[in-house]
């Protein structure tokens, strides 16, 4: 598929942004969604993506939306900066993958018909610059799946693990914008309810998975702090074997006309 703009670089380094490289190979164990749910969530992409012209994919990961939306038809083009994340993504079978950064799109102007980005503007940190190059290469709509938390004994748990390393110092953040917070600075023209997703959770996996710098948001968390987070974290929970989270699965839709306008002021690099 001829995508390719000679006048825009590829990736050189120069990212905005954070890669998954470093948790390439559990991504898919701990970011899991049983079947069901996921059979919900592409029901709902697939009727608000264009399927008469390509799909961009920002920030494709291991592919498991780009796979099963190009098994049903779809021609999708998956970016990542991690190129190992897109190595699992290609083992998958997941095809037309190029490791770029979002902020920098190596695309001609208008050439998708539409676009998604699922859990990746929390990742960059010029997040209005990444929905500026998306709105510059897409005609119709960016979609994104929100995965919306909801009170519940393991949202608890991860306020505590964030309170703790706020009460020693640091403050848990990402570097950008969860696109679940979108529409707080720009509302979205669209919002479809998919699921709520209740399960069950083995509080020793979650503390595992903390302990791992499994998620994001902890990956500059300095490790005296870490250890002592996951001590505090490990002794308040000892006895505990399950927990219930809760999540509101929602699809949100912005016109890339109202994203260009809305992204105005960002400057290119």
């Amino acid at each position: 598929m001829n995508y390719r703009s000679e006048r825009i670089r590829a990736l050189d380094g120069r990212t905005l942004g954070l890669s998954f490289d470093r948790i390439a190979d559990r991504y898919d164990t701990t970011r899991w969604y049983p079947d069901q749910i996921m059979e919900d969530i592409l029901s709902v992409l697939k009727k608000n993506l264009d399927p008469d012209r390509p799909v961009l994919d920002a920030g494709v990961g291991t592919g498991r939306f780009a796979k099963p939306l190009q098994d049903s038809g779809f021609t999708v083009a998956g970016v990542d900066i991690s190129g190992r994340m897109l190595e699992k993504a290609r083992l998958k079978g997941t095809e037309d993958l190029l490791r770029a950064d979002v902020t920098e799109l190596p695309f001609q102007d208008e050439v998708f018909g539409s676009a998604m980005s699922v859990h990746v503007l929390h990742l960059i940190s010029n997040w209005r610059l990444a929905l500026r190059e998306i709105s510059r290469v897409t005609t119709g709509h960016l979609v994104s799946v929100a995965f919306n938390k909801v009170e519940s004994p393991a949202e608890e748990l991860r306020r505590f693990y964030d309170q703790v390393c706020a009460d020693l110092g640091y403050v848990v953040r990402h570097p950008g914008m969860r696109e679940r917070e979108m529409p707080e600075v720009l509302e979205p023209d669209d919002e479809v309810a998919i699921t709520m997703h209740e399960h069950p959770i083995d509080v020793r996996n979650i503390i595992s998975d903390y302990s791992n710098r499994t998620y994001s948001n902890q990956w500059m968390i300095p490790d005296e702090i870490h250890e002592q987070a996951i001590e505090a974290l490990q002794e308040r929970y000892e006895g505990v074997d399950q927990i219930i989270g809760r999540e509101r699965i929602s699809l949100l839709k912005w016109s890339s006309d109202r994203l260009w306008e809305f992204t105005s002021d960002v400057a290119q690099r």
